[in-house]
């Protein structure tokens, strides 16, 4: 199977062997796959400038196994503007962190094109922050996305009966698999509904900065649930303390 000029962006890179990687991609078309590029690891490879995260790239393929072989690969001229804003400091590991997370959550060969178009928007998103202010709602923002389009999606509006609304001022807790549950007073491992709901909005207004915080923890126990055994490697080596 030949497949041309497919839009995609690069996830990470991994050596196979002195001369070669294999590439994991994300293809708008064709999901999360791995490429075999052959020679891209040699200093005067073709392939090397262009298989770097972060940027649009146009990709061709060969080969019917689990990892084809990667026949050419180009920087997408369409989103030059893109390519010329580069990620730096915490918008760089943010990025890395949105990798971590399609890697781990979404089958090789299963196409998500509503979860690539909003991949790509947050990246443009990442590159163009004028405020580190900015990056936790971006990343928030995906992280529902990323659990919507892998089956794992959360109501943060309804309790787990799917009527009741959550309230402001109460508090819950949340069941894997279920939902948000009520409780009488604040628990450890509880969250007020304000800050349950902020979380499906793209707007920090009237939050204080603890509130935020309990947001982004409980963003992470659900994803943390979500992918068991499998870990965000940028959480403990890279991803900013204030996300």
């Amino acid at each position: 199977m030949r497949v041309h000029q497919q839009r995609a962006y690069i996830l990470v890179n991994r050596p196979y062997s002195e001369s070669s990687w294999i590439v994991e991609v994300f293809s708008r078309e064709h999901g999360r796959i791995g490429l075999m590029a052959k020679g891209a690891r040699r200093f005067k490879s073709k392939l090397k400038g262009s298989l770097m995260p972060f940027q649009p790239v146009l990709l061709s393929w060969t080969g019917k196994g689990e990892v084809p072989i990667l026949t050419s690969a180009e920087i997408d001229q369409t989103d030059y503007n893109l390519v010329e804003h580069e990620l730096r400091g915490d918008a760089l590991v943010c990025g890395f962190y949105c990798n971590e997370l399609i890697v781990n959550l979404l089958h090789r060969h299963d196409p998500h094109a509503a979860l690539f178009d909003r991949y790509h928007s947050t990246i443009m998103a990442l590159s163009q922050a004028k405020s580190e202010d900015v990056l936790p709602l971006v990343l928030r923002r995906f992280e529902q996305v990323v659990m919507k389009e892998t089956g794992y999606q959360v109501n943060f509006d309804y309790e787990v009966d799917g009527k009741t609304a959550i309230i402001n001022d109460a508090y819950y807790r949340y069941q894997p698999s279920q939902g948000f549950i009520r409780v009488a007073s604040p628990q450890r491992m509880t969250f007020s509904g304000r800050v349950i709901r902020s979380l499906n909005t793209d707007s920090r207004e009237g939050l204080s900065n603890h509130e935020v915080s309990q947001g982004k923890q409980l963003m992470r126990d659900i994803l943390s649930q979500t992918l068991g055994r499998k870990q965000i490697l940028s959480r403990e080596l890279f991803y900013p303390k204030n996300r």
